[in-house]
């Protein structure tokens, strides 16, 4: 009987002791939590890319010589037809003045032929001269009138290759490219090279940005754009989406899609090449309830209703420290919070984390 009731004793004590650890534990435990509030939420997509004038015009020569003068340098606004170089004329009038020569022979020997061959017909019809004398004259007067007709085409070429020799713009625009200088010798050859580069408006402007595939599918022409550049950091400048490419590129195995975005530059401070951090506007709410995305990541224990894909559990602290599981609908979300759009009120507080102790009477709410 002794041995019975000292045995008892000593489980009432060890279950008063793991009674008094785990409500130990209990009452150690505490939250981590986040408010519910009222604000805005922004989508947006960011990229970058180089900023570039709309319209850029190569300038290329379509005859070789030496560079005799150039008239323009970097930066040098022009006007349409302006002369921008002109290549030693000397050999270009050389050809042009033995293509004449050679077109005034030609027409010489062709009016000769033709005189010839008509006199041989009236002849003919006489019976002055045979038909064999009549059919000579005439292949004569056909050669003679290809070698006038070749010399013509020839002389024609001499006078263009000429006029090649003053190198003029084809557009108005500015001068943002010189590969030339006086005394350089330039070959057109298969391909015409480029002597400059002239940027038809630089008031105009656009950014070549490249976006994710994972992206692309929420830019829309029209779109709003903000961007900055290093050179001024504390400035935002506005844009555009005016084309989406189609055609891809892969960089890193990740496809990326080009979005041209156009702005105005009026005040003339982005230059071409520089680099431009774009933010482009997907969708915008204000004063929409909403939590921080952080609340998502309380997981007590296994869910194991089903839920839609615009639903989520998140786990509110009630006025007497237990959590309490809750059934919210999502709306729009970004990186950082997600809009409430049933479940919630201003000023909950959302679980994110727990410490110490162990969980007990939590209760559900739908």
């Amino acid at each position: 009987m002794k041995k019975f009731l000292i045995i008892s004793v000593i489980l009432i004590i060890a279950l008063f002791s793991v009674y008094s650890f785990y409500k130990k534990d209990e009452e150690k435990i505490s939250y981590e939590t986040v408010n519910v509030d009222v604000g805005d939420i922004d989508v947006s997509v960011l990229a970058s890319g180089a900023i570039e004038p709309i319209n850029v015009v190569s300038v290329g020569t379509q005859v070789s010589g030496i560079i005799e003068k150039v008239y323009v340098d970097y930066n040098s606004k022009v006007k349409k037809d302006e002369l921008l170089a002109e290549l030693d004329k000397s050999l270009l009038l050389e050809d042009l003045n033995e293509s004449e020569a050679n077109f005034n022979k030609t027409k010489t020997a062709l009016n000769f032929a033709k005189i010839n061959y008509k006199r041989n017909k009236e002849l003919f019809s006489k019976d002055y001269i045979s038909k064999l004398d009549l059919e000579e004259s005439e292949v004569k007067f056909a050669e003679a009138k290809a070698s006038y007709e070749t010399a013509l085409s020839k002389l024609k070429k001499a006078k263009k290759n000429l006029g090649y020799a003053r190198i003029t713009s084809p557009i108005s625009g500015v001068i943002i490219s010189k590969e030339v200088e006086s005394g350089q010798t330039v070959a057109s050859s298969f391909q015409t090279p480029t002597l400059f580069e002239i940027a038809e408006d630089l008031t105009k402007m656009q950014i070549s940005a490249l976006v994710s595939e994972s992206d692309i599918g929420m830019i829309k022409m029209n779109q709003e754009v903000d961007f900055t550049v290093d050179a001024y950091p504390l400035k935002t400048f506005k844009g555009k989406v005016s084309q989406i490419r189609l055609n891809p590129t892969t960089e890193s195995n990740v496809v990326m899609y080009t979005v041209v975005i156009a702005f105005d530059n009026n005040t003339m401070e982005l230059l071409p090449g520089m680099t431009a951090f774009v933010t482009i506007k997907i969708d915008s709410l204000k004063k929409v309830i909403r939590i921080p995305n952080m609340a998502f990541q309380y997981r007590p224990y296994p869910v194991k209703e089903k839920i839609s894909n615009n639903e989520a559990f998140v786990y509110l602290l009630d006025k007497e420290g237990k959590e309490q599981r809750v059934l919210i609908k999502k709306g729009l979300s970004n990186s950082t919070h997600t809009e409430v759009l049933e479940g919630l009120k201003d000023k909950d507080k959302i679980i994110y984390e727990a410490i110490g102790g162990v969980i007990k009477g939590s209760k559900k709410r739908r």
